[in-house]
């Protein structure tokens, strides 16, 4: 994994469930949010929306942890943890 990845812009994509990053000026990064979202264990099923809501809200910040390990789980631990 190329940790030197500068995220310039991204946005979330409703239609593909995904979320896309312009890492450079002629490059892009696809992150599949529901293959990603199924590494996830939930407390309850309806955490899932800590998630969606994440990478509709703050797509950037949803696809840095997704390309962490345990990422995205530890976001939603944090939130279970919050809430």
């Amino acid at each position: 994994m190329n940790n030197n990845l500068n995220f310039l812009f991204g946005m979330y994509e409703p239609a593909t469930d995904s979320v896309i990053v312009n890492t450079s000026e002629n490059s892009f990064l696809v992150i599949r949010c529901k293959e990603c979202n199924s590494c996830v264990i939930f407390e309850d099923t309806n955490d899932i929306v800590y998630l969606y809501r994440l990478a509709a809200e703050a797509p950037l910040t949803y696809a840095k942890l997704a390309l962490k390990a345990n990422g995205l789980q530890n976001y939603v631990d944090a939130m279970n943890w919050f809430n």
